[in-house]
């Protein structure tokens, strides 16, 4: 098997080709046998991160996924009480078929703020099992090759906002680009020093949240980022009367996150999109992550990845599903060392290198 095919071997949108990509995933066999959980902190300067590593283990090998929902709670319950997942043998569809129809999974996922991360994490756990188990990898099932992939970090600017965050890791990668989460009250000095540094790709105004956080929806202040930022993706603005004929003018450049969890959303949004930040734990299954990437790639649409702060599996699988499909874009899929800054600490550059002998859904091994 070689994942590492040339281009012109490539059934992707490039050759007019647009494959059914759950199809290619669905029938693939799976066997399931035992599920075990790993807790993951982090602390960084503001908050504490936790994160739980779903280990599922059929014939001598284990297949891993990350669950990202925020509740620290939701974590301690999850690890404590014992989850019952579908044993036996599989295939991908019919396994996703069966934790529909678990009650036990049902009662767990629908008393969460957010079911679809926990139904993500167990779903790309099998899916690592399933490609391990047939000695293959997300790329060969696919007919894609890993490619190196772009990235940026997130930051934010601290309260109050300052450029220190970003200088200090500019300082020490001077080829590090950014995603920005836009503050609430940014000044013109803020905003012409973090234009000035050329590095930022993509501004966050956070506004399709359901809680109140984000920047506020201010047509002045997002013409001033338009123009401030000629190259930047401005991601998730809040569509208003007093907005909307801003965000009309520059919807070539608009971008959107919170909403992307299926196709009937992207369907749903003020205009057809032309940027899409795509995380497949909102996506809650296998199947629905499928239909959003062939969406855009039968829609042109430029896609680029995003993070939920993952701590392991869950970034790796992003990683992965980045370089078969948007390696050139600016995701938010940053190596964990950018979780947190130290001086002495050394940073990754972009592009990541795929692995050389990738395993599972490909940028991930034990």
């Amino acid at each position: 098997m070689d994942d590492h095919k040339p281009d012109a071997d490539r059934g992707d949108a490039r050759h007019g080709e647009f494959p059914d990509l759950y199809e290619k995933i669905k029938l693939l066999p799976v066997t399931v046998e035992a599920v075990s959980f790993e807790g993951k902190h982090i602390e960084t300067e503001d908050r504490t991160f936790e994160r739980t590593i779903i280990r599922i283990r059929g014939e001598g090998v284990t297949g891993y996924g990350e669950d990202v929902t925020r509740s620290i709670e939701a974590h301690e319950r999850l690890r404590e009480d014992e989850l019952h997942l579908p044993t036996g043998d599989w295939t991908i569809g019919t396994f996703s078929d069966a934790l529909d129809a678990s009650s036990g999974l049902s009662a767990r996922t629908l008393s969460r703020e957010t079911p679809e991360y926990l139904r993500w994490a167990i779903e790309s756990a099998v899916l690592d099992l399933a490609l391990k188990q047939s000695e293959r990898t997300l790329a060969s099932v696919l007919d894609r090759t890993y490619e190196p992939m772009a990235f940026v970090v997130s930051l934010q600017l601290g309260d109050p906002p300052h450029i220190r965050p970003v200088n200090r890791l500019l300082n020490a990668n001077s080829n590090i680009e950014f995603k920005i989460d836009v503050p609430d009250t940014p000044s013109d000095g803020l905003l012409s020093a973090l234009s000035d540094t050329g590095a930022v790709r993509i501004l966050d105004l956070k506004a399709q949240y359901d809680s109140d956080v984000g920047a506020p929806a201010d047509p002045d202040l997002y013409r001033r980022l338009f123009e401030t930022f000629p190259n930047a993706l401005i991601e998730d603005p809040a569509v208003t009367d007093t907005t909307q004929h801003v965000l009309e003018e520059y919807s070539d450049r608009v971008s959107w996150d919170a909403p992307i969890t299926c196709v009937e959303r992207i369907q749903n949004l003020p205009w057809e999109p032309t940027a899409l930040n795509i995380k497949p734990c909102r996506s809650g299954t296998i199947e629905s992550l499928c239909r959003i990437l062939e969406y855009g790639l039968q829609h042109e649409v430029e896609l680029y990845g995003g993070g939920m702060f993952e701590l392991d599996a869950g970034r790796a699988h992003s990683q992965a599903i980045a370089s078969l499909f948007y390696p050139d874009r600016p995701s938010d899929l940053a190596p964990p060392a950018y979780h947190t800054y130290r001086a002495d600490k050394s940073y990754p550059s972009s592009p990541l290198e795929p692995p050389a002998k990738p395993t599972g859904i490909g940028w991930y091994s034990r």
